[in-house]
């Protein structure tokens, strides 16, 4: 079935983006392979961090460059991206050890499968959930970066007289038509994701405050605020980089020109 839905999208993917559809679907392929890699790795020992911080680089070098091309747009996008990562990558750290993420909650743990698994992982479960924060936080923020850029560029281009300040603004503009969609798909991933884990609490009758106190709960919301907070954050850097880059660039041409 999954080959039949590969063979699908790809048919689909040729039909609508032709080169660059093929182009795409060759990015999702190697984007499994990096995905399988570090699950491959992790299993064999190697610190998980390392090899997520390792997996993080080479997804955000294909999905920008080889996908999006090497110029102006992406490079301050990849700028913007580390420094994002950099920072959320701290934040979640903090999080994660302040409310002990990481494994099976106790909701889980306490179901007829978890009475099977067994204890001895020789293996940080903490780190395993600081590695997944910082992957999925990848594909909103590299959004968020690629198309405020995108945008900024295209309206220094038609209009190369506007103000640094200008420019700003109008990718701060850009940034809040997106945020709400970007928001808004964040949690409806993290709802989809859990409906599972919703329906036993409401089959075993937990109360509220338990829940709302709960390990399972603050697992299933910290990757959507840790990519949500990393979206919000990569708006505004990403119209102030690219405004001052441009205009840089503007004054740096006319005095070479003289």
């Amino acid at each position: 079935m999954v080959k039949i839905l590969a063979v699908i999208l790809l048919a689909l993917m040729l039909a609508v983006g032709r080169d660059r559809g093929l182009q795409s679907f060759l990015t999702i392929l190697m984007n499994i392979a990096i995905l399988a890699g570090v699950l491959f790795a992790i299993t064999l020992g190697f610190h998980p961090l390392i090899v997520g911080v390792i997996a993080g680089v080479l997804l955000t070098v294909l999905i920008l460059f080889y996908q999006n091309g090497y110029n102006l747009k992406t490079k301050v996008a990849f700028g913007v991206i580390v420094a994002v990562q950099i920072t959320m990558f701290l934040i979640g750290m903090a999080l994660c050890v302040s409310g002990h993420a990481g494994g099976y909650s106790e909701v889980k743990i306490n179901l007829d499968d978890g009475l099977f698994l067994d204890g001895n992982v020789n293996l940080s479960m903490l780190q395993v959930e600081i590695t997944v924060i910082l992957l999925s936080l990848l594909g909103a923020v590299k959004d968020a970066a690629v198309a405020v850029t995108s945008a900024v560029y295209e309206v220094h281009r038609n209009n190369p007289d506007l103000k640094q300040s200008e420019l700003f603004a109008s990718g701060l503009k850009i940034g809040r038509e997106i945020l709400a969609t970007s928001i808004n798909t964040l949690f409806f991933s993290c709802a989809g994701e859990s409906l599972l884990l919703f329906n036993i609490i409401c089959y075993w009758g937990y109360s509220f405050g338990y829940i709302l106190n709960s390990k399972a709960l603050y697992q299933v919301f910290l990757y959507s605020g840790i990519a949500a907070l990393g979206c919000i954050a990569a708006i505004p850097l990403s119209a102030l980089a690219m405004a001052k880059i441009l205009k840089r660039k503007d004054v740096y041409g006319k005095a070479k020109g003289m």
